[in-house]
Order: structure tokens, then sequence, then C-alpha cells
């Protein structure tokens, strides 16, 4: 090490020591580096991003007004963090960087300092085990072998590295499997730490469980001294030991079937069968948390770019040597120790800045978590992204309005919704509670609502939890466990103001126990359990939601001291675990899903059974019945009584049917592939509802008014209705005015999609429209005589009343009347509002003229039927005005006009001589007569006659 010997270099050498252990400094700070790799989910290909970009940290934390200069060894680049304690620089090609940092004291005269550090940015080549990149999923038979090859599509790396298989641990380039769930290689660079993964997600054809690989285990919990229970019934769990003696704060990790995967204090880490997971290098080792913190320690999934979910951090708060709280991580790898799981990190720095002892872990949205800390003696909350791309730079916020942190034990809590979130200040000299809103899909930051003052220390805020429905706040303020009792109290928050919250205080219990963290149960969320220091029994709230202001005593909310009683020698502490979810397999079975088409129901199969395998066939069928609450043997979902509710049976892609009967019925489906035969799916319940018997009248008649009301009829009971009219209108009725028209409606199930569309006509009818102008008239010559009275349009909305009655011979009470006699009629006509209208029919005996001719005559003089001789039907009615007869060459033979019968006879002869036999023709000649039908004219009528001797 060079020495410097000037008198200046000596006292610039001074003044940077004085101010490095004005810091707590006492050895030169190092920069520490994170996501120092190029990959798939993490690369310049993806754009610029703060999220995939290297973090630096400093291992100190320094004075406030000392400046910050890094050089990230290439030229800046957008979204780079350059003049901050935490630098951020994404980089965009492999290689070996040289970072430097300056760092200047605020002290004037005091020489900066500079940090440099050498930085292997990796990058390994993307591997995949299917047949493209896009093939994450494969799907077998039962019984059928498959072998992965980590390198079947990209060739192997020349330079050394490691490969690890999950879950079962393999180091081999190829694996054989033959159970469900989700297969993962991951290939490490030694030298940079970086690697590479690629998955396959594979399922057995007709096999119910997606991850029949992993190892099934109750969700747990371990706490305290050796205590731990298991929710196999989650309102009354079961009391079982653990390895763990630990006054405060715990964690656990559950899989995605929620099934414990390790619980942790923060220093050690236990498997679900209390063996413990390791660092490999030395087992010896422990993580570094400090036990003494209420909420020292959390845990959150470390999500994989292209991986199956295998890691997981674990962050835990660790004292300098200025008692300050730093947070470090490190991470559990369940591919290690031959799937069994090991640390393959091991207390790693994230944070230099002194830290509340609080740590928590919320869920974010698709693919990444929050881990929210807040620093000591500040209101300060920092927010770092945990997401495929490793753990970003923290974001920071100091709520206005909120609390500054000078005592840190204690508990901050998310609700399960991740919505809202509550920061216990506690006291002394006075206890305080910090409402927020909570943004976990955004940028994972609170919003603040309100500080409610609980009045002074002690007894000492503690523990927090929100109930079931997040509208009311339980609080343990944490006495001495003697002579200063200890209470849980209550609050009603589903208004955001202080002094409501305040004036709905209840006290749930008082006790002189000492009573640590509410936590909420961690499979249905509806029991909050409280942790007692150095009780051999659990407590629990039941009926979380309920007040208990509320006047029914059986909705109030209840505490049990003895939920849970633990063998002897093992007690509860102070702290209780939260609950985090694994990210979800992406995988479920095929359900049942229903649209309606007009009023005919279609029921389909959302997916394949075994994708990609085609469904060859699907059997369906209903049944009118409900699902039987008892599952079978084998976990299905069946009908009750299928054999006695069965209703149709159908083959087919779609299941189409139009139900007759509301009411609730159950649909199956049973599914035929190259690997099953006759797969049962789980029934399904619907609850149908159908649109018969709604009614539109198809017309509607009005006679006197100006408006008509057009209404539906025999409206189903459903009130998911929907009302859309031609005219806009959104109501089961409508108001027209006139003229009206022609009018129509859909009438749509929202919940179910059915429709139907009915249409009407709406008339305003005058006198003109329903009685035009017509001449009746009946001829009385014929041997029936009648006639008919016709009323226009329909009959709808209208009586009829006919008079005379005795010469109408239909009913008087329709829009017509059959009539036999010429005279006057009457009709009374009225619509649906009592409108009256009438009109009067005169009807005259006028018949139509008509003629008749012989067919055959003989003109042998013998005086039988010696002439043709036409006559009309009644010459009172009919006068023949000429006749006319032709030979078969059109040679006209007679012609005559005559007033009478007599002289238009023809006597059979031409020029004087009787023609031969044969067929002639005729034409005639007629007319009216002047009381009928004169405006007729003469009228023609053609025919023949033979003459015959």
């Amino acid at each position: 090490m060079y020495l410097p010997t000037s008198l200046m270099t000596k006292k610039c050498l001074f003044l940077l020591l004085v101010w490095l252990v004005s810091f707590r400094a006492y050895s030169v700070p190092k920069i520490v580096f994170r996501n120092n790799c190029i990959t798939q989910c993490a690369s310049c290909d993806k754009g610029v991003n703060p999220d995939m970009a290297t973090v630096f940290e400093l291992t100190e934390h320094f004075p406030t007004g000392t400046t910050f200069l890094w050089d990230f060894g290439e030229p800046a680049a957008p979204g780079d963090r350059k003049n901050t304690a935490t630098g951020v620089h994404q980089y965009c090609s492999p290689g070996t960087y040289t970072v430097k940092v300056t760092i200047q004291s605020p002290v004037a005269g005091t020489p900066p300092l500079i940090l440099t550090e050498k930085v292997i940015i990796g990058q390994l080549p993307s591997i995949y085990l299917g047949k493209d990149t896009s093939e994450v999923k494969k799907t077998i038979c039962l019984g059928q072998e498959l072998v992965l090859n980590a390198f079947q599509k990209v060739g192997r790396p020349s330079y050394p590295i490691e490969v690890l298989w999950y879950p079962k641990g393999q180091t081999t380039d190829t694996i054989k499997v033959r159970e469900s769930g989700c297969y993962s290689v991951k290939i490490t660079e030694p030298q940079s730490g970086c690697s590479a993964e690629a998955k396959m997600q594979i399922e057995i054809c007709g096999e119910t469980d997606p991850n029949q690989v992993l190892l099934k285990a109750p969700p747990a919990w371990y706490f305290g001294s050796s205590a731990g229970v298991k929710f196999d019934n989650p309102d009354n769990p079961t009391p079982t030991t653990g390895r763990i003696n630990v006054p405060n704060g715990v964690a656990v990790m559950a899989d995605v079937t929620n099934s414990i995967i390790y619980y942790t204090d923060g220093q050690k880490v236990f498997d679900r069968d209390n063996n413990p997971i390791t660092y490999p290098k030395d087992p010896t080792a422990l993580i570094n948390g400090d036990i003494s913190n209420s909420q020292g320690v959390t845990t959150i999934p470390k999500t994989s770019c292209k991986g199956c979910q295998s890691e997981y951090y674990i962050f835990t708060l660790k004292k300098n040597t200025a008692g300050e709280n730093q947070i470090y991580y490190s991470i559990v790898d369940m591919k290690l120790n031959k799937g069994k799981g090991g640390l393959s990190v091991i207390n790693q720095l994230l944070s230099p800045v002194p830290s509340s002892e609080r740590l928590l872990a919320s869920q974010g949205g698709s693919g990444f978590y929050w881990l929210i800390t807040q620093d000591a003696n500040s209101n300060t909350i920092r927010t770092f992204k945990v997401s495929d791309a490793g753990i970003s730079a923290p974001t920071t916020t100091s709520p206005s309005g909120s609390t500054s942190l000078t005592s840190s034990a204690g508990y901050t809590k998310i609700s399960t919704d991740w919505s809202k979130m509550a920061v216990v200040i506690p006291g002394p000299p006075t206890n305080k509670l910090d409402l927020f809103d909570y943004d976990a899909s955004g940028e994972g930051k609170p919003t603040y609502l309100t500080t409610l003052n609980l009045g002074a220390s002690p007894p000492t805020i503690y523990g927090v939890e929100y109930s079931q429905d997040k509208k009311v706040l339980y609080v343990s303020m944490q006495g001495d466990g003697k002579s200063i009792h200890s209470q849980i109290l209550q609050f009603d928050i589903s208004k955001n103001n202080a002094d409501s919250i305040l004036a709905s205080k209840r006290v749930l219990l008082d006790t002189t126990a000492k009573i640590g963290a509410l936590q909420i149960d961690p499979v249905y969320n509806t029991i909050i359990f409280v942790a007692i220091e150095g009780s051999s029994t659990l407590g629990k709230i039941t009926q979380t939601n309920g007040l208990l202001s509320s006047t029914d005593n059986l909705k109030r909310a209840k505490f049990e001291a003895n939920a849970v009683t633990f063998p002897t020698n093992v007690t509860s502490q102070l702290g209780l675990p939260p609950s985090i979810p694994s990210p979800p397999t992406p995988s479920s079975p095929p359900s049942i899903t229903q649209s309606c088409e007009g009023t005919t129901f279609s029921y389909k199969v959302d997916k394949k059974l075994c994708d990609p395998l085609n469904n060859d066939k699907i059997v369906w069928k209903i049944y009118k019945t409900i699902l039987d609450p008892f599952p079978t043997n084998t976990g299905l979902t069946v009908p009750i009584n299928p054999a006695g509710t069965i209703q149709y049976t159908y083959e087919g892609d779609v299941l189409k049917y139009k139900f007759k009967e509301a009411g609730k019925y159950v649909i199956t489906a049973a599914i035929s592939n190259v690997c099953v035969k006759d797969y049962l799916l789980d029934a399904q319940e619907f609850n149908i509802q159908i649109m018969e018997p709604l009614s539109l009248k198809d017309e509607f008649n009005s006679i006197c008014k100006d408006k008509a009301t057009v209404k539906l009829d025999k409206l189903p009971p459903q009130k998911s209705l929907l009302f859309e009219w031609n005219t806009k209108d959104k109501t089961p009725d409508i108001t027209v005015p006139n003229p009206g028209g022609a009018y129509s409606v859909v009438v749509t199930d929202t919940l179910t999609g059915c429709s139907v569309t009915k249409k009407t006509q709406v008339n305003f009818l005058t006198n003109e429209y329903l009685f035009p102008k017509k001449d009746y008239f009946i001829c009385m010559d014929d041997q029936n005589p009648q006639a008919l009275l016709q009323i226009a349009g329909n009959i709808r909305d209208f009586t009829f009343t006919w008079a005379p009655s005795a010469s109408i011979t239909s009913p008087l009470n329709v829009n017509y009347a059959k009539i036999n006699r010429n005279g006057s009629y009457q009709v009374e006509l009225k619509d649906a509002d009592g409108c009256l209208t009438t009109n009067s029919y005169t009807v005259p005996d006028k018949c139509e003229p008509l003629i008749f001719a012989p067919s055959i005559f003989t003109p042998n003089g013998d005086g039988k039927n010696d002439t043709f001789i036409p006559v009309p039907k009644n010459p009172s009615r009919t006068q023949i005005v000429n006749v006319q007869i032709f030979n078969r060459w059109g040679e006209m033979l007679f012609s005559k006009q005559g007033s009478n019968s007599a002289e238009l006879a023809w006597d059979g002869k031409f020029n004087g001589r009787l023609v031969p036999p044969d067929t002639y023709a005729w034409i005639i000649q007629y007319q009216s007569t002047p009381e009928n039908f004169p405006e007729k004219g003469v009228l023609t009528q053609r025919g023949a006659v033979v003459v015959a001797y």
C-alpha cells in the first residue's frame, strides 16, 4: 500500500478517516451488486427497464449530504442512477466491466473516496425442452415415459457449466419422467453465477392432480418454542412440533398446492419434515437474521424466468456495529440436495440503509412480488420489486401525514386481498396506528389515509390484522404479562374517518397474559390466531366480520383462548408467520361453459382434456337435480340421484338444448381420446331461467286516443332482464304516440345471454279505415241468399255488436256479419280503452245479369225444340240485346236484335234453307236492367249449340 508523506496529503488522509468514523465505517466500504445476468427475461431486447438492470449497493450507509457519482464501465444508458447511493445500470452485452463510484463527503476539504469493483455480466445460451421455445407443455398417457434433454435443441456450451434439474435434483443432461408436474433444468456458469433455464409441464391425460410429482402436506405454521400447527382442518388445526425456538418473527413458504415447503426463524431453515436445509459449502453456517426483531424475517418466491418455481428468497435483518438493522437476503433452492433443498446463496447485503424491525412481503401483479421495509426513525417506506429479473433497486415514499417509527417493534400488516396496509407505531409515549390504501398490482406503494391515536403506552401496540371482509381491524395491545394487562381491540374501519373509527373501539379481550402477533389463517382467511407469550395454547378470533357493537350476539366476533393446545414443553411466543402465496400452476382441468342463442342453451368443454390430444368424443347428459355435496371416493363431483333425474343424452362437440322448465339442472360431459375412454369431468350445476312464456300482442288498436301503452305480458321472474326497444327505451312497456307503426323489443337475460325478439303493430284507427266505402248487395233470387259485411283490420282489442239479429246468420260479436236478406244493418265497435264507434250498412236486393242458352236443338218441324232461343234467368234483371250464329268457318248465319226472346229465336235456317247438322258458335250480348247493375253496360257471352235432326 502507498503511504503519503507530504503534510497536505496527511491532512487529507486525516479528514478522510474522521469522515469514515463519523458514519461508523471502520473499514473501507465495498461495492456489492446483484442482477448481473442477461437472460431471456432481462435483456435489452425487451427495452430499457430499471427492473432488469444491475443494481450496485455500498456496504455502508453514508451521512446526509454525501454525493455519489457512478461510472459503470461503459457509456451511460437511459434509466441509469448515477448520482445516488444505489447505482443502477442496464448492460446489453456480456463481459467484464470495471465499476467505479466517487463518494464526496459534505465536510469541506475532505478528499473524495473512490471505490472500484469488477463485475462479470454473464449470458448463457437460451435452452428449451420442447420442439421449439413455445412448447412448454406435453401430454402423455398413463404409464408412458418421456425423456427430457437439456441440450437436445441447443448444443452444450464448451465452457464449464453445472446442470441441475427440478424437482429431483439430477445433475445429468437428460432425465426420464413418468409423473405429472413441472420439470425444469438450470445450467449455470460458475464464474459469473449466471444461468439459463427451461421447463416442461408434464400432464398425464385423465389425471386429476396436475402436480403428482410434488409431495403433498397440509399447510402448517412453525413458531415460538418448538410450536407448530397443521391446518388439515382449518377451523380447528392440530398441534405439532417444530425445531425453532424464537421469541418473535418467523416465516413459512408453501407451494402451489398450499403444502408447506420450509419454515425459518431467520437463522435456521427446516423442511416440512423438520430436517435442516443448509448451505452446502458450509453446512454449519447460519443465516444472519436477528431473532430479536419483531418482524425481522420474511420469505418470497424467487420467480423463474423460464423454469419451474423452485427457488425462494429469505430476507433478514442483521445489526451492524452501530446496532442498526440492515437488510440481507439468502436463497433456498429446492433443486439442491437431490430435491430436498439447500441454501444456494447466503447473507447477501440488499440495503445498508438502517431499517425498522419489520420486513413485509406482498403479492404483486402477475409473476412478481414486493418487499416492503420502513427506514428506522422515519416514515420513509422502501419498496423492492422481486421478479424473474431479480431484486430491483428500491423506490421510496414518505406519505404525507404518516408517522415516523421511533420504536420499530411491532407489526406492519397488509390485508389478504393486498388492498390495505396498517402500520403500528408503538409508544412510549403514545401508541398510534397508521392506515393506508395499498396498490399491489401497480407500483407497490401505500397511500396514507389516517392516523389513529390509541393513547399512552403501556400497554404497547404490537399486532394488527384485518377481518375476512377487510372492514374490521383487530389490534393487540401488549402488557408486561404481569400487572399491566394486554388487550385485543376491535375497530370498524368501513368509514375512512379517524373519529368514527376511534368511536367504534371495543375490547374483545382483556388479560394478564402477554399478547403478540395476530395472524389470519392461511387456508380460508376467516379465523385470526393470537400468539400468547409462554402459553401452551394458541388463541383464535372467530366471526371476524362481526362487530362487538352488534345487537345480535350470534354475529359478534368471539375469542377462544384454547384454540390449539401444544404438547408439554412446547409454547407460543410473540410471533406468527404471515402467508405469501407461490405462483399458481398454469393448469386446470376442462370445465363446461354455458352460452345461449335465442332461447336455446349451448354447452361446450372450454378446452381439450389433454391438449394437444383432440377430444374425439363427448357424451353429454342433463339431469333435473342438484350436485351431490359429497364427492365420490375419487374426488369426482356428481349429481344427486342421476338414474332418476336424467333428462337428455347427446353425443357431439356442442350440446344444444331448449329447456321447457326453469330450475336447477346438472350437466355432465364424458370425454374420450387416444389415452382415455369416457373420462368424466366434474359435474356442473346450472340455474336455468327460461324466457317463456313472455309474450307481446301482435297488434295494438285504438280508435279514440292519441297514445297507446305497449306492454309485455307474462314476464319471466328473473331480475337480470334487459329490454331494448327499437325506440331506444329500456323498460318492459313503452308509450307510443299517434300515428303508431311497427315496434319491436329484444329481451335479454344478461346472466345467460338468452334473448327473444317480439314484434307488434300499433294502429290508431279511423272510421275511414275501419269501414271503407263499399257497395254491398244481396241477390234474393239465389236459392240461399247471402252477403258478407266486413270490418277492416284485426279483431284484436275490439268488441263488436251487430243488429238486427234476425237476418244475421253469423255470431254478433265478430268483425263481420253474414246476412240473408236485403235491408239496413248496424254495428257498434268498442276498443280496449272503452271508446265507441258505429256504422250502418244499406244492403239492396240486386242480382247479376244472367242468361241461359240451349246446347242442342232439332229444327225438324216436329214442333219440339225446333228453335234456338236464349232466355234471361230473370227478365226483370236481365235484357238480351243481340244474338249471332256462326258456322265453323266463321261465316255469320244469323244476327238479330230484339226486346224479347221470341224475336231472338233462330230456326236453324240460313238463306231460307236448314243448315246441315253440326256445331255452331253463338255470341249473345245482354245487359242488366236499370234497377240492378246498369253500370256494367253490355255484356258478351260466347258458346256453341249443336244442330241435330
